[in-house]
């Protein structure tokens, strides 16, 4: 839901003052000229610390922004950009000028902070905006009923049949549960959110999906694994994967007999909001 809307920023006054600390403990200095969104960044991530609270840049947001600046509602670019958000916000000036004054706008604004984790930014013609958002989370009263639900309706789309980039798969057989590979799924989960890496190979361990599946139990021969990020739904994570050639190729790949598969929710610091894989085996 959003929240009611930030002030925009009054337009700066001439530079003066002590010099602005980013973190990490550089000095900005007061008359540097704000005219990136880089530099913006970096005052807007010193806000957020000065209000106690840890957020991110995100890169989608980012473009979000861009058209917020543009005049183009917040909401409806959220939902263009099926960006899973629960709170969200914007910050706007209409005339950037040198960093004090732009960092003073920004400041006293930590009742309109608290509980954000990710932002994006925008600076086009001397103006600059800023989103921040609350992400949305999995909220499953049940989580292996979730995962169960997965596997049945990736079973309904290896039945139909699917298009993968230039690649069309027929009907295929169905897939039943293994909680050897669902484990193996958990373990890449966790793992990702402690180490805050995306893919398949552990950059901690240098695992893979087979290494991964063995280590939880599984006796298989064959392995594949999925993963997708930042959706809510098994329905959300499905489409997802469809939607990308080869994941689609993976999912449809008739050598599989087994599934396994686990959710988790990211953290501030982490780059993604949601995790899901998908772990296969023979």
């Amino acid at each position: 839901m959003p929240l009611p809307a930030a002030p925009i920023g009054t337009p700066p006054a001439p530079g003066s003052g002590p010099g602005v600390t980013l973190p990490g403990g550089a000095v900005l200095s007061p008359d540097q000229v704000i005219n990136t969104a880089d530099l913006f960044a970096h005052l807007v991530q010193s806000d957020f610390l000065s209000c106690g609270q840890q957020a991110q840049r995100d890169p989608a947001l980012d473009a979000v922004a861009a058209r917020v600046l543009r005049g183009f509602p917040l909401k409806n670019e959220l939902g263009q950009a099926r960006y899973p958000a629960k709170r969200w916000a914007s910050f706007t000036l209409a005339k950037l000028g040198k960093a004090r004054p732009v960092a003073d706008a920004l400041a006293n604004q930590c009742g309109h902070r608290i509980g954000f984790s990710r932002y994006g930014v925008s600076v086009q013609d001397g103006r600059a905006a800023l989103v921040y958002v609350q992400p949305a989370q999995i909220e499953a009263s049940d989580p292996h009923e979730w995962m169960v639900r997965f596997m049945n309706i990736t079973n309904e789309a290896r039945r139909q049949g699917q298009r993968c980039g230039d690649q069309l798969f027929g009907t295929t057989g169905p897939l039943v549960w293994d909680q050897t590979l669902a484990s193996s799924a958990q373990m890449h989960v966790n793992d990702m959110i402690r180490l805050n890496f995306r893919g398949h190979v552990n950059p901690e361990t240098g695992s893979e999906p087979p290494q991964r599946a063995q280590q939880s139990g599984f006796t298989g021969t064959l392995v594949g694994e999925n993963a997708a990020y930042n959706v809510l739904t098994p329905e959300e994570a499905l489409q997802t994967l469809i939607d990308s050639p080869g994941h689609c190729r993976t999912l449809m790949n008739p050598d599989w007999t087994s599934f396994g598969a686990a959710m988790g929710n990211g953290t501030p610091s982490t780059t993604f909001t949601t995790y899901w894989v998908q772990d296969f085996g023979r």
